[in-house]
């Protein structure tokens, strides 16, 4: 009977063998991680690129769409009465419910822009100015110019003291600031009509949207948006959407009454007549949040987002 042999151990050349398969696949694995948490990061950034892009052209077009609204009247037939208030309450004409800034400066605007002037320098800003619905409509006529405003409870206006707001009728309009707060009854100067329960409460919207640095990013820049017929506070103005590094505005003037544009330019060319523009052209930039995107560049992905918006209450 043969003697068997066992094998009792590795020699040191089996050992190196294993370590260098294992070392292959181990590397495979990581490469796969590698590749795979590439792939996350980059479709995790599009997405929200995408979704940036998207939210801030839907408030830029929201407002857009709003700007010169008043109620039951047209600017055309009705020119609201602006009542003194501290601060000044910007006044709402054919001129002003849009304008903007071509290539602003980084100290345009010094409540937009803080003190330590950080607008973004060379991009476009935008002012609109309308009024919106709040349910706000009267319930009691006014017995007098300065009766309370009697609105319902179930209102979405939350009026609080030195808010400017606006009401309407058909016939008349007023702008003034509130002097109390309240929900159902709403104090008030002595206003230029009695309004009846045909007129309604808006909340006065005057805002400026423009490009600042982000406040989340130190690299970074932001959308943000500043109301001017509000008192400048912590929270005004207001970073609206983080991503978005650049914004340009073109105007489109109806020069023959057709409703229909002309031609588009830059909001300070000479010889616009802002009473004619009729729609407006924004293209954003928004990037990536993160870097290390792509090999070009600062790492980060950039993608523009163009939209034309029709002003509807220029609109017959």
């Amino acid at each position: 009977m043969k003697n068997k042999h066992y094998q009792i151990g590795l020699s040191l050349i089996e050992i190196m063998i294993a370590l260098l398969i294992g070392a292959f696949l181990l590397g495979g694995v990581l490469q796969i991680f590698i590749g795979s948490k590439q792939t996350y990061r980059m479709q995790d950034n599009l997405s929200r690129l995408q979704e940036n892009g998207r939210l801030a052209m839907d408030f830029l077009a929201n407002d857009i769409r709003m700007a010169g609204y008043q109620g039951c009247p047209s600017l055309r037939n009705v020119t609201p009465k602006v009542i003194a208030g501290d601060p000044v309450i910007p006044a709402l004409t054919e001129n002003s419910l849009v304008s903007g800034a071509e290539n602003i400066t980084t100290n345009w605007n010094a409540n937009a822009c803080g003190a330590g002037n950080v607008c973004i320098a060379n991009t476009d800003a935008i002012n609109l100015i309308y009024s919106d619905t709040c349910g706000g409509n009267l319930t009691i006529p006014m017995d007098s110019l300065n009766a309370d405003i009697k609105i319902p409870a179930d209102n979405s206006c939350n009026v609080s003291a030195n808010e400017a707001v606006l009401v309407s009728n058909c016939r008349s309009v007023d702008i003034f600031r509130a002097i109390n707060d309240s929900t159902t009854a709403v104090t008030h100067p002595i206003l230029n009509f009695a309004y009846g329960t045909d007129a309604e409460l808006f909340v006065y919207r005057a805002y400026s949207y423009f490009i600042r640095e982000s406040t989340s990013d130190s690299l970074g820049r932001s959308l943000w948006r500043l109301d001017n017929a509000r008192v400048t506070s912590s929270s005004n103005p207001a970073e609206l959407i983080e991503g978005i590094e650049n914004m340009q505005i073109l105007y489109g003037a109806d020069t023959n009454a057709d409703h229909t544009p002309n031609y588009y330019v830059p909001a300070e060319t000479g010889g616009l007549n802002l009473s004619q523009v009729v729609s407006i052209r924004i293209t954003l930039t928004a990037r990536t949040i993160d870097g290390n995107l792509t090999t070009t560049g600062d790492g980060r992905i950039r993608r523009d987002f163009t939209s034309t918006i029709a002003l509807r209450n220029r609109l017959p």
